[in-house]
C-alpha cells in the first residue's frame, strides 16, 4: 500500500498581489515560495527526493536551482509502505510556518524595540493558511484516480477550514496594504518610516512590514525598469559620464536617501548601481523631502538641465504575466501513466522551463517576481518586453513537447504597459485581465482560436486603455507587427496622429449601418496621406472590415509608445535580426 500526501499553502494571489511597491510584490512571492520550499524539503528528507512528485527535483542540487526561481505552493509526494501521513503532513506544515517566523525575525529583528514586536510575531505565526490530505492507492494503475481523489479532498478541506479567533486583534488602525491585520508601527517616527521606505501616513502589519523591509537590494523598482531604455541609449551614445555628473549633483542636493547600492544583476554593472532611480524622474524628487525646500527646487532645476542635454526617460514599463494552457488536461494524461509519468512531467516543467525563466527574464533586462511551475510574473523594460514574451513561450513549448494527449501545452502571455507611478495593485489587476484575454480571446472567439496567444494592454497616464491580442502561430505575429509599426513611426513613414484619427473615424462611423465600406476606404485614405514607399503601404494594406481598422488603430497606439522606448534605447532601425527576435 502507498499513499499520496499533498500539502497546500495559502493565501497565494491575494497575499502576493497585496503590494504597493515592487519590493512588496517580490517579497510576498519569495516568502510564500520559501515556506513551500521548507515543506517540500521536509518531505524530501523523510521520503527522498525521488518520491517528490510536484515539484520533482532529481536531487538536492536540482532542488536548490528550483528554489531560486520559486517553489509552487502545492507540494505532492508519494509515500510508499505504511507511513504516518498525519505526522508527515504536520511536519511539513510546521516547517513552512517555522520558515515564515524565522524570516520575520531575521528581517525585523533589529527593529524590535521600535515596533510592536509581540503582535508582529503573532501575525507572522498566523499568516499561512495550511491544508493537507492523504489518500491510499494500490499501484501505478490506480494513480490517476488517487490523484483526482486527493484534489477533491483538499478542495473539501479548504471549504471546511477552521476559523480560529485571532490572538493579535486590537483597536489600532489596519494595515494600509491588506486592511486585515492591525498596524505594528503606530507611533513610529515619520523620519524612520521615510528612511526605510514607508510612506507618510502608511500603516503596516507585521507581515506587510516584512515585505517592505525585505533584506538587500536584489529587486528592481518600477522606476528602475522604466529607466533602462534611457540608460542603454545613453551608454551607446557615450553619454554615461554626463549622466553621472547630473546624478551626483542631484544626490548632493537630495541627501543620504539618494545613494543606494543595488545588487540586482541588471543594474549592478550600470551607473544606477549606486543611485536611487527616482533621481531620474522629476515627479519623484519630492519623495525625498518632508515639505517645500530650497534643495527640492534646486534639484528640479538640475533635472531640467539633465533633460535638456540628455533627454527625458520614457516613464513606462511592462508587467508580464504568463500561464500554461491545457495543463490540467496534460497532468491528467500523464497521471494515467502512473507516478513516474506525473513526476516526469513535473521534472520537465521545473527544469525545462521554470528553472530557465530567471535567466531568460534577466537576459532581457527584466526582473523576475516568481516562476512557479507554469506561472510567471516579471517586470520588463519596454524595448525588451516583446522578445522576452516570445522567448518564454518558445521555451515552454519546447519543454512540454510530447506531453499532451491530443495537443501539447502552450503558454499564454499578458503584457501590461503601465506608467511607473501607476499604483501597483492597479497594474497587477490589469495584467491579470490581459493574461485572461490572451487565453480566452474576445467574446465569441471559437475554441480552436483560444490560448497560445499574447495579449498586450496599454494604460496611458491620461486617456483610454487599449488592448490587442494575437496568437503565437499567426504570421506575421503580433510582436512582429508591433515591431514593424514602431519602425515605421521612427522612420516617419506613418502619420503621427494616424492611430487617433482612425479611432475618431470608428467613433463616428463604426456603429452606422451600411457605412462599413466607406469606413474602410476612409481609413486607407488616412494611411495614404503621407507619401509612403510602396512596400510600406503594402504592409499596411490589411483593412477589409471595420474590425481590421479597430485592430490596426489599437496596435498603432501601442506601437507608438514602444517606438519612444526603442528610439531611446537606440535599437537599430529595420534590422532583420531584431525583427525575427520579435
Amino acid at each position: 500500500m502507498a499513499y499520496l500526501v499533498q500539502v497546500a499553502l495559502g493565501p497565494v494571489q491575494d497575499f502576493i498581489y497585496t503590494a504597493r511597491r515592487s519590493r512588496d510584490l517580490y517579497a510576498g512571492s519569495r516568502l510564500l515560495s520559501e515556506a513551500a520550499g521548507a515543506a517540500a524539503a521536509f518531505l524530501a528528507g523523510e521520503l527522498g527526493y525521488e518520491n517528490l512528485i510536484f515539484p520533482a527535483p532529481n536531487n538536492a542540487e536540482h532542488f536548490r536551482q528550483l528554489s531560486q526561481s520559486g517553489i509552487p505552493n502545492v507540494v505532492l509526494a508519494w509515500a510508499p509502505g505504511k507511513p504516518d501521513c498525519r505526522a508527515l503532513a504536520a511536519g511539513a506544515l510546521e516547517a513552512a510556518k517555522k520558515c515564515v517566523l524565522e524570516k520575520g525575525r531575521e528581517v525585523l529583528g533589529e527593529y524590535q524595540a521600535l515596533i510592536d514586536w509581540s503582535n508582529a510575531e503573532k501575525q507572522l505565526a498566523d499568516m499561512l493558511e495550511a491544508y493537507w490530505a492523504c489518500v491510499p492507492f494500490e499501484g501505478e494503475q490506480d494513480y490517476a484516480q488517487a490523484r483526482n481523489r486527493i484534489v477533491s479532498v483538499i478542495a473539501a478541506r479548504k471549504n471546511t477550514r477552521d476559523f480560529a479567533p485571532v490572538s493579535w486583534g486590537s483597536s489600532l488602525p489596519k494595515s494600509s496594504l491588506d486592511g486585515a491585520r492591525e498596524t505594528v508601527i503606530a507611533g513610529v517616527s515619520e523620519s524612520w518610516k521615510r528612511r526605510v521606505g514607508i510612506r507618510a501616513g502608511e500603516e503596516l502589519s507585521g507581515v506587510d512590514l516584512v515585505k517592505r523591509l525585505w533584506p538587500g537590494r536584489a529587486f528592481l523598482s518600477t522606476s528602475h525598469v522604466a529607466a533602462l531604455p534611457y540608460l542603454e541609449g545613453l551608454e551607446k551614445q557615450g553619454k554615461t559620464q554626463a549622466l553621472q555628473f547630473y546624478l551626483e549633483r542631484l544626490a548632493d542636493l537630495v541627501g543620504e536617501g539618494a545613494r543606494e547600492e543595488w545588487a540586482h544583476p541588471v543594474v549592478r554593472d550600470t551607473i544606477l548601481r549606486d543611485f536611487d532611480p527616482r533621481l531620474l524622474f522629476v515627479g519623484r524628487l519630492d519623495e525625498f523631502f518632508e515639505g517645500p525646500s530650497p534643495n527640492l527646487e534646486a534639484a528640479r532645476s538640475v533635472c531640467g538641465e539633465m533633460y535638456r542635454e540628455l533627454g527625458e526617460p520614457v516613464p513606462y514599463y511592462a508587467l508580464l504575466h504568463a500561464d500554461g494552457d491545457r495543463m490540467g488536461e496534460t497532468i491528467d494524461h500523464q497521471s494515467q501513466q502512473g507516478v513516474k509519468g506525473h513526476r516526469r512531467l513535473s521534472n520537465q516543467l521545473a527544469l525545462g522551463f521554470a528553472g530557465k525563466v530567471q535567466r531568460i527574464v534577466e537576459n532581457h533586462q527584466g526582473c523576475l517576481v516568481f516562476s512557479g511551475g507554469d506561472d510567471v510574473l516579471a517586470l520588463l523594460p519596454l524595448h525588451r518586453a516583446l522578445p522576452c514574451a516570445k522567448a518564454l513561450a518558445q521555451t515552454f513549448r519546447e519543454a512540454m513537447k510530447g506531453f499532451g494527449k491530443t495537443q501539447d501545452p502552450t503558454l499564454s502571455v499578458g503584457l501590461a504597459i503601465v506608467h511607473h507611478l501607476e499604483p501597483l495593485q492597479d497594474a497587477l489587476e490589469l495584467v491579470r485581465r490581459t493574461e485572461k484575454l490572451a487565453k480566452e480571446g474576445p467574446r465569441g472567439t471559437p475554441p480552436e482560436q483560444k490560448r497560445n496567444a499574447l495579449a498586450i494592454a496599454y494604460s496611458p497616464r491620461s486617456g483610454s486603455e487599449r488592448m490587442v491580442r494575437g496568437r503565437w502561430d499567426e504570421a506575421p505575429s503580433l510582436t512582429q507587427r508591433l515591431y514593424r509599426y514602431q519602425d515605421l513611426f521612427r522612420l516617419e513613414q506613418l502619420p503621427a496622429k494616424a492611430a487617433h484619427e482612425l479611432k475618431t473615424l470608428l467613433d463616428e462611423l463604426g456603429e452606422v449601418e451600411g457605412m462599413e465600406q466607406a469606413l474602410v476606404l476612409e481609413a486607407k485614405r488616412i494611411l495614404k496621406r503621407k507619401e509612403l514607399k510602396p512596400g510600406y503601404l503594402q504592409e499596411l494594406d490589411v483593412l477589409k472590415a471595420p474590425a481590421d481598422v479597430a485592430r490596426l488603430a489599437d496596435e498603432l497606439i501601442i506601437a507608438k509608445v514602444l517606438a519612444r522606448a526603442y528610439e531611446q534605447a537606440q535599437v537599430p532601425l529595420e534590422d532583420l535580426e531584431v525583427y525575427r527576435a520579435h
